[in-house]
Protein backbone atom coordinates (compact mmCIF):
# COMPACT_ATOMS: atom_id res chain seq x y z
CA UNK A 1 0.00 0.00 0.00
CA UNK A 2 1.15 3.48 -0.67
CA UNK A 3 -0.04 5.94 2.19
CA UNK A 4 -1.55 9.38 1.62
CA UNK A 5 -1.64 12.31 3.84
CA UNK A 6 -3.22 15.13 2.59
CA UNK A 7 -1.77 18.23 4.74
CA UNK A 8 -3.53 20.94 3.98
CA UNK A 9 -1.91 24.09 5.61
CA UNK A 10 -1.80 27.40 5.26
CA UNK A 11 -0.86 29.38 8.33
CA UNK A 12 1.48 26.99 9.54
CA UNK A 13 4.55 25.38 7.91
CA UNK A 14 4.53 21.79 7.46
CA UNK A 15 7.49 20.78 9.92
CA UNK A 16 9.27 17.68 11.72
CA UNK A 17 6.11 16.91 13.73
CA UNK A 18 3.80 16.93 10.76
CA UNK A 19 6.88 14.17 9.47
CA UNK A 20 6.74 12.73 12.27
CA UNK A 21 2.66 11.85 12.48
CA UNK A 22 3.43 10.48 9.11
CA UNK A 23 6.33 8.29 10.05
CA UNK A 24 4.01 6.83 12.54
CA UNK A 25 0.97 5.93 10.03
CA UNK A 26 3.62 3.37 8.47
CA UNK A 27 2.77 0.18 10.35
CA UNK A 28 3.99 -2.85 8.64
CA UNK A 29 0.53 -3.48 7.42
CA UNK A 30 0.26 0.03 5.40
CA UNK A 31 3.95 -0.50 4.25
CA UNK A 32 7.27 1.84 3.99
CA UNK A 33 5.83 4.27 1.42
CA UNK A 34 3.84 7.68 2.20
CA UNK A 35 3.17 10.44 -0.06
CA UNK A 36 2.33 13.94 1.98
CA UNK A 37 0.46 16.18 -0.83
CA UNK A 38 1.36 20.12 0.97
CA UNK A 39 0.02 23.34 -0.76
CA UNK A 40 3.76 24.37 0.09
CA UNK A 41 7.24 22.79 0.33
CA UNK A 42 8.10 22.03 4.40
CA UNK A 43 10.47 23.69 6.05
CA UNK A 44 13.93 22.87 6.15
CA UNK A 45 13.29 20.86 9.65
CA UNK A 46 11.16 18.51 7.93
CA UNK A 47 13.36 17.54 5.15
CA UNK A 48 16.02 16.29 7.88
CA UNK A 49 13.18 14.46 10.03
CA UNK A 50 12.34 12.50 6.49
CA UNK A 51 16.22 12.07 6.12
CA UNK A 52 16.30 10.47 9.90
CA UNK A 53 13.16 8.56 9.43
CA UNK A 54 14.71 6.49 6.48
CA UNK A 55 17.83 6.10 8.36
CA UNK A 56 16.33 4.73 11.45
CA UNK A 57 13.32 2.48 9.84
CA UNK A 58 13.74 2.16 5.92
CA UNK A 59 10.40 4.68 5.38
CA UNK A 60 10.38 7.02 2.48
CA UNK A 61 7.93 10.00 3.13
CA UNK A 62 7.64 11.63 -0.55
CA UNK A 63 6.80 15.72 0.00
CA UNK A 64 4.36 16.08 -3.46
CA UNK A 65 3.40 19.89 -3.89
CA UNK A 66 0.26 21.28 -4.91
CA UNK A 67 2.10 22.10 -8.60
CA UNK A 68 3.45 18.67 -8.72
CA UNK A 69 -0.18 17.34 -8.50
CA UNK A 70 -1.39 19.57 -11.12
CA UNK A 71 1.36 18.76 -13.55
CA UNK A 72 0.56 14.87 -12.55
CA UNK A 73 -2.85 15.86 -13.93
CA UNK A 74 -1.37 17.38 -17.33
CA UNK A 75 0.93 14.54 -18.00
CA UNK A 76 -2.54 11.96 -17.64
CA UNK A 77 -3.53 14.62 -20.08
CA UNK A 78 -1.23 13.41 -22.39
CA UNK A 79 -1.80 10.05 -22.15
CA UNK A 80 1.36 9.35 -19.97
CA UNK A 81 1.69 7.69 -17.03
CA UNK A 82 1.27 9.99 -13.85
CA UNK A 83 3.40 7.53 -11.72
CA UNK A 84 6.77 8.44 -13.30
CA UNK A 85 6.28 11.47 -11.93
CA UNK A 86 6.39 9.76 -8.39
CA UNK A 87 9.23 7.33 -9.52
CA UNK A 88 11.30 10.43 -10.03
CA UNK A 89 10.41 11.65 -6.68
CA UNK A 90 11.46 8.35 -5.22
CA UNK A 91 15.00 8.56 -7.49
CA UNK A 92 15.31 11.76 -6.17
CA UNK A 93 15.26 11.33 -2.80
CA UNK A 94 17.42 7.77 -2.82
CA UNK A 95 20.19 10.13 -4.95
CA UNK A 96 19.89 13.16 -2.22
CA UNK A 97 20.12 11.06 0.74
CA UNK A 98 23.85 9.74 -0.46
Amino acid sequence: MILLAFKNYDAEKIGKEVTNQTRNYLSPPMGKLAIMCCNREPNHAAHIKRNTIFSEDGKVILFVTRDQLIEMLFIKERGEDPSDLVMDLVESFYLQYE
